[in-house]
């Protein structure tokens, strides 16, 4: 639940937003590609909303509970909720009746890799309701829409003034991806990747700073999902790195070496897309900044909930979420973001700056 704390002059725009607006979630089930029913519905259907001034704005995640699915914020006067309502429940109802997925919710050989992905962010206590008498997973009716609760992960985004933060590198996030959409550079695997390892590294770069912290991050993000979830990585072979190192060099020549440019907003040289997301996540490190001398940002670790006032650690904690939530938006998967994460870490170590 949200913490009583003082909000930093910074954040008090979105501050007067969560107080007379509020996000409403509907999570849409379809088995196929995301990227079909984003492209051809939600999306549209969500820029149109905007446009005609029925919501102020919205973000997604794609999401495997309970099968594939969509899961659409949009942020609306709550005088509005019922005619949003109305509106988004019929558009992709006649979407989905028009064009079904004939794919299944989920093709699991075993329960495992559900199950790894279960017990990363939930309980015991969360079992039953997601999972049947047999211990088997219960998936959504395919090609169907539902109303849901909006429920922000507090203390994974530090509390009340984090989700302030959060909540508009969400709104940004999504917006990144939607003109990558529109670029053409989401369907094609070896494009998309080198998009991806590019703003993950951007990311990093703006949010932690120092250049030893962010490979250490790399290092660690390449061990999370690499470790916590059997991706099995071809390239952790000695023939596979041989395969990447193509790759590697691009990277060691072509961003990391921006790197301290990056932190300055110095990168007339990137193109548009990336010259504004530098911009987009130094403001994200400068209220990251603010709220940690408010003594702002309360996170949840293995120990218990505590504050955090040290820059690094919370950015930190921040950046981690930030970059995963985003590749999700680009339909990166874990393996890859594993992937990612090698191939940067190995560009970083072998550049001299």
């Amino acid at each position: 639940m949200p913490d009583t704390m003082v909000i930093p002059e910074v954040l008090a725009d979105e501050a007067e937003l969560r107080a007379t607006h509020v996000w409403r979630a509907y999570h849409i089930f379809y088995g196929g590609n995301p990227l079909i029913v984003l492209r051809e519905c939600i999306l549209p259907l969500a820029e149109d909303l905007q446009r005609e001034g029925v919501i102020l704005d919205y973000f997604f995640i794609n999401y495997w509970l309970e099968g594939s699915h969509v899961r659409l914020r949009l942020r609306v006067r709550p005088e509005r909720v019922e005619e949003l309502d109305a509106r988004v429940l019929e558009r992709v109802r006649q979407y989905l009746a028009a064009s079904p997925s004939y794919h299944p919710m989920a093709e699991l050989a075993d329960n495992n890799f559900y199950e790894s992905l279960f017990a990363g962010e939930f309980t015991d206590a969360d079992r039953p309701k997601y999972f049947d008498a047999n211990g088997d997973p219960m998936f959504a009716e395919n090609n169907s829409i539902e109303v849901r609760e909006y429920e922000p992960e507090w203390l994974r985004y530090g509390g009340e003034v984090g989700m302030l933060i959060s909540e508009r590198q969400f709104v940004e996030s999504t917006q990144l991806m939607v003109r990558l959409m529109h670029l053409g550079n989401l369907g094609v695997r070896t494009i998309l990747l080198g998009i991806a390892s590019q703003i993950s590294f951007i990311t990093a770069v703006c949010l932690l700073q120092d250049a030893d912290l962010v490979e250490d991050f790399f290092v660690a993000y390449h061990h999370r999902w690499a470790d916590g979830y059997d991706t099995n990585p071809a390239y952790g072979t000695e023939e596979g790195r041989r395969k990447h190192q193509v790759t590697v060099e691009n990277l060691r020549k072509k961003i990391v070496p921006r790197a301290d440019a990056i932190r300055r907003g110095d990168v007339g040289d990137l193109p548009q897309i990336l010259r504004d997301w530098v911009q987009v996540c130094l403001k994200v490190r400068f209220q990251i900044e603010q709220a940690c001398e408010h003594s702002a940002l309360r996170f949840k670790y293995d120990d218990g909930v505590r504050s955090v006032t040290n820059v690094d650690d919370a950015a930190w904690s921040l950046c981690h979420s930030y970059i995963h939530m985003t590749n999700n938006r680009m339909m990166v998967s874990v393996a890859d973001e594993a992937f990612l994460a090698y191939q940067l870490v190995e560009a970083m170590r072998g550049s001299d700056d």
